[in-house]
């Protein structure tokens, strides 16, 4: 089976993130995607959510989405996770079937900057979905591309997936939130209570 896989600190999650976790099903084809909140190894995370509170959330989004499943090998670990320890375990546990990571091209276009890179061109392949006003993908060496992900038969691919997707900025909501504005029509209804009044609890006490 081909499986998306879509990584994120979720910080928090947002109506993007489900959009993008769907068009991995409908518009890329992949047999499923598996959702991983991180810690990730490249940038700081907000301190509101915690790993497991991140999960949860995830959880809740998806738990009546068929093909979508949400994968908790990085948000339950007290430690930042590079990409390449979680396609290596991939590859272990699940050798038949095919990784591919699921970028924005924004990602895409500093992939070759990532932690132990290119290592990943043995491990996985590569979605790279649309951004707006991202047009001029580069051509990282080595990497072959296809048309689209059922046309590769090996590691090293990567293909471009043109979607359009809710242009939607996390560091916007963290700040709506601590100023008290609401989420709706950002955040999924189902979590968007909850992330509210994390990201408001999180910023008073960092005011005390």
């Amino acid at each position: 089976m081909n499986i998306g896989l879509f990584g994120g600190s979720f910080d928090p999650p947002h109506a993007g993130h489900l959009a993008l976790a769907q068009a991995g099903l409908e518009v890329a084809g992949f047999d499923e995607v598996w959702v991983i909140p991180a810690n990730p190894v490249h940038r700081r995370l907000s301190g509101c959510a915690d790993g497991k509170t991140r999960l949860g959330w995830m959880q809740q989004l998806f738990a009546d989405e068929p093909g979508i499943r949400v994968v908790d090998w990085e948000a339950v670990q007290d430690r930042p996770i590079p990409a390449m320890e979680t396609l290596s375990r991939f590859a272990h546990e699940f050798p038949h079937d095919r990784a591919w990571l699921m970028l924005g091209a924004d990602a895409w276009r500093d992939f070759d900057s990532w932690r132990e890179y290119p290592a990943h061109m043995r491990l996985c392949n590569v979605a790279v979905f649309a951004r707006a006003g991202i047009d001029d993908l580069p051509q990282h060496a080595g990497w072959h591309r296809v048309n689209a992900p059922d046309a590769a038969q090996t590691t090293g691919c990567w293909c471009y997936v043109p979607v359009s997707l809710p242009d939607i900025s996390a560091t916007d909501l963290r700040c709506d939130a601590d100023a008290g504005r609401s989420l709706k029509g950002r955040v999924p209804e189902p979590i968007r209570p909850a992330v509210e009044a994390a990201y408001r609890k999180m910023s008073a006490v960092n005011r005390v």
